[in-house]
């Protein structure tokens, strides 16, 4: 887990900051590990990583493989710096921050 700081610059304990290769979406990594499906009959297991959206809303999953944690750059909107986009890489064509996954308009 990572450190943020609260408004009396106390540390706070904050999820690690990922991307989801698989779609490009960047949230929170709440859960990575075996998780039994309740409905599937036999039980089954199946090894996921859950991902909330930065601000939260719907999780969602995929494999574990597809995860990158990105490093502690936090977008404006989680209480972090601002990215300054250092590192870029080619995706589907376009540019996109490695840190931040923003599209870069070059």
């Amino acid at each position: 887990m990572t450190k943020r700081q609260d408004e009396g610059g106390r540390a706070t304990a904050s999820r690690p900051l990922v991307r989801d290769e698989a779609t490009g979406r960047v949230g929170e990594l709440m859960f990575l590990g075996d998780w039994e499906d309740p409905d599937a009959r036999p039980p089954r297991s199946h090894r996921l990583a859950f991902i909330r959206p930065l601000g939260g809303g719907r999780e969602w999953c995929t494999a574990p493989e597809c995860v990158t944690v990105l490093p502690a750059c936090e977008p404006p909107a989680a209480g972090g710096t601002r990215c300054t986009h250092d590192v870029i890489a080619r995706r589907d064509g376009k540019t996109h921050c490695r840190d931040c996954a923003a599209q870069i308009y070059l």
